[in-house]
């Protein structure tokens, strides 16, 4: 029998505890080499340390994407990978490549509309995932962090920005970032007019996020989204404005100032050439939309009902309909107790678009309204009032399109077992209660049917006329 002895336990435990902590130490040490969090202190990356998962992935793996989801923070260790999304023409761009140092998939930390990129790795790449939703509860504690990981979110929204724009993502990710650093952000209320038709021009403006419409001699002839620019064909003509250019939301701009904006084109001809070409066709586009009185007035109904702030709408053919049917505004009152949408809304061309939530796509007035901020963006595009709302009724009154209503809260559960439970309640609280039992009415709105697998409004219509579509389908502009 071998009479070897095992070190006592207490010295096996100290060992493992140094062990650890020279772990920590050297992750430690490489956390605050890190660019992207450099002059963050060693307390907040110690957090960072603690609710982190090392990974390796090996080359050619999607880190993030589409299939995988956008649910973790990741900092690359070692190793380079490709971020890459697509433009507003669906092409595929290449944002840039990411090495030691570098951090992504940071977007869901500050805005609802962060850009889904895809992050695909060169080499074998090891890096530090954090979840998401763990780092956001503890956020606030972290102000170092926080100030660090906004800095590259606001610089790759700024980068993703000039990528999704056709005439710009043809530029080597380097020519972008050059043209980014010129360019000066300007956050602007709704309904501000920032271009004057028949004033001179002195800037180019790129739409970071937020909705713009193009106005002509008081004719709405066009509608501007994150990813487009206009004030291109005066500064390219010489002329003044040809319309007005007025905020429909809550925008955030990327202003190019008129001496950069020509430097640039001298330096990059074949930019020049497609935003002539843009011009050109925008020239085309505005002439045939003040020809056709018909289309002309359904861009203005499309505008002043909140149509365009969306990215889908419910439609149906009226003449389809048989006489008198309602059952779709039925079949949504029997999943959810009262009917969310109405027939007869706006009419576009052969088509009446239902009176319901927009679901808008950017400055939202009611989640703006809320003080509770009960209303949430779901992974279906939609916006959900959660069970936070106490029915104060600022987001009905704040909704433009009068699509939040006001209603009862549920009346109480029925059954056996349920009056056996209010009467033992009853019995430990006042017959009459002292205080308000609580707010009797919350807010509610269509949600498109979040957390069902259809739509009842579309699967009550007995003749398939109703359907979701997408909004450029019903309202070319």
């Amino acid at each position: 029998m071998s009479s070897l002895k095992r070190p006592p336990r207490n010295q096996l435990d100290q060992a493992r505890a140094a062990q650890r902590q020279q772990r920590q130490q050297a992750a430690l040490g490489a956390l605050v080499a890190l660019d992207c969090l450099r002059g963050v202190p060693v307390t907040e990356l110690a957090i960072l340390y603690e609710r982190g998962v090392f990974r390796v992935f090996p080359s050619g793996a999607t880190v993030i994407g589409q299939r995988r989801g956008y649910r973790y923070l990741f900092f690359l260790l070692r190793g380079s990978l490709q971020l890459r999304l697509r433009d507003k023409d669906g092409r595929e761009v290449l944002m840039g490549v990411l090495g030691q140092g570098d951090c992504f998939g940071e977007g869901p930390l500050f805005g609802k509309f962060f850009r889904h990129m895809s992050a695909l790795t060169q080499t074998s790449c090891y890096v530090l995932q954090i979840e998401i939703a763990t780092l956001r509860d503890e956020l606030a504690a972290l102000p170092l962090l926080a100030t660090a990981l906004r800095q590259v979110y606001r610089r790759r929204m700024v980068e993703a920005t000039l990528a999704r724009m056709p005439v710009l993502s043809q530029l080597l990710p380097l020519e972008r970032i050059a043209i980014a650093a010129r360019l000066q952000p300007r956050h602007v209320p709704r309904g501000t007019l920032v271009v004057k038709q028949g004033e001179p021009a002195d800037s180019l403006y790129l739409i970071e996020s937020g909705q713009v419409v193009i106005e002509q001699s008081g004719q709405t002839i066009a509608s501007l989204s994150e990813g487009d620019l206009f004030g291109e064909i005066s500064l390219l003509t010489g002329e003044p404005h040809r319309a007005n250019a007025r905020t429909l939301t809550t925008t955030d701009l990327l202003e190019l100032p008129g001496a950069d904006f020509y430097r640039l084109i001298q330096q990059y001809p074949a930019l020049e050439a497609d935003l002539r070409a843009m011009a050109e066709r925008r020239l085309k586009h505005s002439a045939a939309v003040r020809s056709d009185t018909a289309r002309a007035r359904d861009i203005g109904l499309a505008v002043n009902r909140g149509l365009l702030r969306a990215t889908h709408i419910l439609v149906r053919d009226p003449t389809r309909c048989p006489p008198g049917c309602r059952m779709c505004e039925t079949g949504c009152a029997s999943r959810h107790g009262h009917s969310r949408l109405h027939l007869n809304g706006t009419p576009i061309d052969r088509f009446d678009v239902l009176e319901t939530c927009r679901q808008c796509s950017v400055g939202a007035e009611c989640v703006e309204a809320c003080p509770e901020d009960a209303i949430e963006r779901v992974d279906t595009g939609a916006l959900r009032i959660t069970a936070r709302c106490t029915g104060c009724g600022e987001c009905v009154t704040a909704c433009p399109y009068d699509a939040v209503q006001s209603v009862p809260r549920a009346k109480h559960t029925t059954g056996p077992l349920w009056d056996l439970f209010r009467r033992l309640r009853q019995r430990i609280r006042p017959t009459i209660p002292l205080t308000p039992t609580g707010p009797t009415h919350r807010a509610d709105k269509c949600d498109l049917c979040y957390g069902y697998t259809d739509l009842a409004c579309v699967t009550a219509c007995p003749i398939d006329n109703l359907r979701l579509a997408p909004v450029e389908e019903i309202v070319p502009v």
